[in-house]
Parts: structure tokens; sequence; C-alpha cells
């Protein structure tokens, strides 16, 4: 599989948090995602696992089949306040 986001964009209460990011993951790679408070880091993540909308560009998973046929059904997403007590 292959994880892929070209020119990707997103947003929050309307504001661009950030913009032209693009990458290309192949099985058994790692995207490190570092920066600031309030730089984006979480909405990217939160983008490209399908929890918030897509503001530009675009995120696809090639070569998931018929298991994985979105980005979302290939996706989990574990913030850093799982809401468990």
């Amino acid at each position: 599989m292959r994880l892929i986001a070209e020119n990707l964009g997103g947003e929050r209460g309307g504001e661009t948090v950030f913009s032209g990011i693009g990458f290309a993951l192949e099985k058994g790679e790692a995207l490190v995602v570092t920066g600031p408070n309030g730089a984006g880091k979480s909405t990217l993540l939160r983008v490209i696992a399908g929890l918030l909308r897509v503001a530009e560009g675009r995120v696809q998973v090639e070569g998931g089949g018929e298991a994985f046929p979105s980005v979302a059904s290939a996706s989990h997403y574990l913030g850093h306040l799982n809401a468990m007590k």
C-alpha cells in the first residue's frame, strides 16, 4: 500500500491552517510531523485520517484493494487526549 498526499490543505474554524503539503509513504515508511503548538499537526493528521474535510488537494491510498478502498478505511487515529479515564 502507498499513502499519497498532494497539495494538501486543511482548515479549522474557517481559517487555513496549512496548505501545499505533499508526501508519498510506501509500506513500512513513517512520516514525522513536528512543529510548535497551533502549527496544524493534529489538523493534518485528522485530515489524513478522514476525520476532517480536505480543504484543498487530495489524500489517497494506492494498493489497498477491497479491504481498504479509501484512506479513512485504512486509518486509525489516536490523539494525545483519548477521552478514556
